[in-house]
């Protein structure tokens, strides 16, 4: 499971990137326009890393998160909106920097809560497993 788990974080990063970095990521995903929000574009980047977020710290189920991912993770959200200064028709803004570390913040918290939630079951499991 573990290895399904990595290959969709794999897959999920690197259409990210592909999207964060080129001139107009809705024609690249099929659409006609960016998408937009009824309070507008505020959220995009926040469901974009969130979802990076959860998938990069499931890949370490059972485990708790890692920080030093969550620092490589966040560098990466920074790095990338900066990056978007040299793609054309695209501008870095703080607000999308802004949500794409509280994006991966959330996704991070989502699995954390998730494995507490857990934990008991797993315990159980892993108990049971010993007999």
């Amino acid at each position: 499971m573990r290895i399904v788990v990595l290959l969709a974080c794999i897959c999920y990063w690197i259409c990210l990137t592909v999207l964060l970095l080129v001139p107009n990521p809705a024609a690249m995903a099929g659409l006609h326009a960016a998408p937009i929000f009824p309070w507008g574009k505020f959220g995009v980047h926040l469901i974009a890393f969130t979802n990076l977020g959860f998938l990069a710290n499931a890949t370490r189920w059972p485990k708790r998160p890692c920080w030093q991912m969550i620092v490589f993770l966040v560098l990466y959200g920074i790095v990338t909106e900066s990056l978007q200064l040299f793609v054309p028709h695209r501008s870095a803004r703080v607000m999308d920097g802004m949500e794409n570390i509280l994006g991966i913040a959330l996704g991070s918290g989502i699995y954390w809560l998730l494995l507490r939630l857990m934990q008991p079951y797993l315990k159980l499991k892993i108990g049971e497993a010993r007999r």
